[in-house]
């Protein structure tokens, strides 16, 4: 079996969606088990943190820190979520869920790291705007309010924008502050000196920013220099351990975004001090165009490069569809462009929610192969991680009739093109294109002239096919003229026509008001 999939078991998934007789050593080892057991599964990173520390540390406040058992489920520790009551019970137990974890990933011959949130923003804006005793949209009960550690709260002066608050992330620490690069690093040591991992993941898009607005590149030496202190945490952990452990980050998916943001992949890559990223997005949402023969160059080859895969399709800010086919292709996708393995986040949740999808999904996203077997999803979507005051870069919407021609050079006269990749071919089955458009007159379209690779190709009805996910079920069928389409054109696309990754499609549009604001190529073996 080939093993390419690494997977999140995020900060609270097992202590707020497991129930109580879960917290033994048994039922433990089995979220590993259902994990592992003949799937693609390479590698599980196991979260040990968001403001406060997943388990007993001497160094950070913890998850359950403020519980008083006189005071039983009347206090606001509890307002966390019925998490931390099983975080209590771990605890009443002498069980270290995360040595447990790594030890059955060493049964199961899969890498077991742990990943650490680097600057987590979980309810700082509830949280402050409830300190501020100003109208929040959560109630006082809420658990949001009450994640944010007390040592963020009585430090205002490590905050990277502590003027306002209007994101939650403007309250996210300083990291050009050398207390708050401290504070990070002493859970680092810690995390190093109790456990035994394969690896160690740095998360930075948990939340993506560091510094002050302004200050990310006065900031990138000095995170430069954090990550070398972690590199010798880790040197010394080889020492003792008597084996290597490798480190990784969890970065924007663009090498413009990374340095805008003060982050610097390429001189982390070439003094060894990373040895495995993962191309994300802060929401998670789906990508069909990652960059990956780029990101070779820059890094090399004895870096592992992945991706994430995701059910959330934006074509531009603001709108998107939610469908698991899409988690699909943007995996054949990646793994076509050259990715080494699929990264996945939040699907943790399916595991107890609807664990026959995620079942599949463990079994089939981690090579082109098995993709082959499986209907996708790849659409033109935006990416999502830009750093402010940086463009966003959408293609989509595009106007039908351009104010002026040659003003453009990729679209120097009427037609609109766009370019999706479909990672592999597929040699049997079905291929359609569809269109979607916003504010075109009714008629309009009803002539549309549609090239694939240069290729006249024809109209035809929309397709019908059972979604992979029964839950996730949208009305209109599989989300298309949802919210932002009035219109969508289906075009049936002959196998023959299509190429492995990257393909053309033009549109010769009517001369009309409106927008094409939707574009995918739907797979159907």
């Amino acid at each position: 079996m080939v093993r390419t999939i690494y997977f999140n078991e995020d900060n609270h998934h097992f202590y707020g969606a497991h129930p109580a007789e879960d917290m033994t050593e048994a039922g433990i080892r089995r979220l590993v088990d259902y994990y592992a057991d003949g799937t693609q599964v390479a590698g599980i990173l196991f979260c040990v943190n968001v403001q406060r520390a997943l388990f007993d540390s001497q160094v950070w406040e913890t998850f359950w820190d403020g519980y008083d058992p006189a005071l039983g489920d009347d206090q606001p520790t509890l307002k966390r979520g019925h998490g931390v009551k099983n975080h209590l019970l771990l605890r009443e137990r002498g069980l270290d869920q995360h040595a447990i974890w790594l030890e059955r990933c060493r049964h199961h011959g899969i890498e077991g790291w742990l990943t650490m949130r680097m600057n987590d923003c979980h309810g700082l804006k509830e949280t402050f705007l409830h300190m501020q005793q100003k109208e929040c949209k959560v109630g006082e009960s809420d658990w949001a309010i009450h994640w944010p550690s007390n040592h963020w709260r009585e430090h205002p002066e490590l905050r990277r924008a502590p003027y306002g608050l209007e994101r939650s992330w403007e309250g996210a620490y300083d990291y050009g502050k050398a207390e708050v690069r401290e504070h990070h690093l002493a859970l680092v040591r810690e995390i190093f000196e109790r456990y035994d991992m394969v690896g160690f993941e740095m998360d930075w898009q948990r939340w993506g920013m560091f510094f002050a607005p302004g200050h990310e590149q006065a900031g990138m030496p000095l995170l430069t220099e954090f990550v070398r202190e972690v590199r010798k945490i880790a040197d010394a952990a080889e020492q003792r351990l008597g084996h290597p452990v490798k480190l990784a980050h969890r970065l924007p998916p663009n090498p413009q975004s990374c340095r805008a943001l003060g982050f610097d992949p390429v001189t982390w890559a070439r003094e060894g001090m990373l040895d495995m990223i993962t191309l994300s997005s802060f929401g998670g949402n789906a990508d069909f165009d990652f960059q990956i023969s780029l990101w070779r160059a820059l890094l090399g080859d004895k870096v592992t490069i992945n991706a994430i895969a995701s059910e959330v399709a934006k074509p531009y800010p603001e709108t998107g569809l939610l469908e698991y086919e899409f988690v699909y292709g943007s995996a054949a996708a990646a793994l076509q462009r050259g990715a080494d393995g699929v990264y996945l986040f939040n699907q943790n949740y399916r595991e107890t929610g609807e664990p026959e999808l995620l079942s599949h999904m463990l079994r089939h996203l981690g090579n082109l192969e098995t993709l082959n077997a499986c209907q996708r999803r790849h659409a033109v979507t935006c990416p999502t991680d830009n750093a402010p005051g940086r463009p966003i870069g959408n293609v989509l919407p595009i106007l039908l009739k351009l104010p002026k021609l040659g003003a453009d050079f990729g679209r120097m006269e009427e037609t609109i093109t766009v370019r999706i990749n479909v990672g592999n071919a597929p040699a049997a089955g079905r291929a359609v294109l569809c269109l979607g458009f916003s504010g075109m007159p009714e008629n309009a379209g009803d002539d549309l002239e549609v090239r694939l690779n240069t290729t006249i190709v024809m109209a035809c009805d929309e397709p019908q096919y059972e979604s992979v996910s029964k839950t996730f079920r949208k009305a209109p069928r599989h989300g298309w003229g949802s919210e932002f389409l009035d219109q969508v054109r289906f075009f049936e696309l002959p196998l023959e026509l299509l190429h492995d990754g990257d393909n053309a499609v033009e549109v010769l549009p009517p001369q009309v008001d409106g927008q094409l604001a939707w574009a995918e190529i739907v797979i159907l073996p």
